[in-house]
C-alpha cells in the first residue's frame, strides 16, 4: 500500500474512437503520466467542464463544427476550467482556412491522424506540465 499516492493531473481526452481513447488512458494511467477522463462526444465532454476542472485537454476535432463550439465555449470561459486550458487538437486532415480558425483557440499541438500513441502520449505529458498562462 503505498503511504503517500501521488495526484496525477486530469485530462480530459475527446475521442469518439474507443480503441485509441482506450488504450491511450490505460497507458498515461500506467505511466502515471495523467488521469485521463474518457469522453466518446462534444456533448459528454462539454457536461465534463462544465461540472469538473482539468489539467489539459486532448480534443479529436471531427467535423469541426462541434469541436469549435466546444472550444469557443472553454475560451470565454463559460465552464468550470480556465479559459487557458492547455489543449491539442487531433484531426484527419485540415486545410489552411480551417487551421487558422482552430489556431485562434491557441491549441499546443495539432496532430493529424496517423500518429502513434507513443506521439499522443509526449502531447498529454506537455500539456499536463505546461502551468496555464493567465
Amino acid at each position: 500500500m503505498e503511504l503517500n499516492p501521488v495526484k496525477l493531473k486530469q485530462l480530459l481526452l475527446v475521442e469518439p474512437q474507443s480503441m485509441f481513447r482506450h488504450t491511450l488512458a490505460a497507458v498515461a494511467r500506467q505511466l502515471k503520466v495523467a488521469d485521463v477522463v474518457e469522453a466518446s462526444s462534444y456533448e459528454a465532454a462539454q457536461t465534463l467542464l462544465e461540472t469538473q476542472r482539468f489539467d489539459g485537454l486532448l480534443l479529436a476535432v471531427g467535423d469541426g463544427v462541434a469541436s469549435l463550439n466546444l472550444l469557443q465555449t472553454l475560451r470565454m470561459g463559460k465552464t468550470r476550467n480556465t479559459r487557458v486550458l492547455p489543449l491539442a487538437l487531433m484531426a484527419e486532415a485540415m486545410d489552411p482556412i480551417t487551421i487558422e480558425v482552430f489556431r485562434t483557440m491557441s491549441p499546443q499541438r495539432i496532430l493529424l491522424v496517423p500518429f502513434k500513441v507513443k506521439t499522443a502520449l509526449e502531447v498529454v505529458t506537455g500539456l499536463v506540465a505546461e502551468p496555464p498562462k493567465l
